[in-house]
């Protein structure tokens, strides 16, 4: 991920900061990781979003 300075600060626009410090947090978890393995893991995250949600839709049913 490319490092840039921001021209804002947490007080001119805290929604574009909020934005800031998550993707910093993202590249933190990220480093050193393979694509494959960053790809697996939002898969992963993805099929397990996708089952819960369809279990409830049974549910409801």
């Amino acid at each position: 991920m490319e490092t840039y300075k921001s021209s804002y600060t947490k007080d001119e626009d805290r929604l574009l900061w909020e934005l800031h410090e998550i993707r910093q947090k993202l590249q933190k978890k990220r480093k050193g990781k393979s694509l494959e393995e960053i790809n697996r893991e939002a898969f992963e995250k993805y099929y397990n979003w996708q089952k819960k949600r369809e279990y409830r839709q049974e549910k409801t049913v």
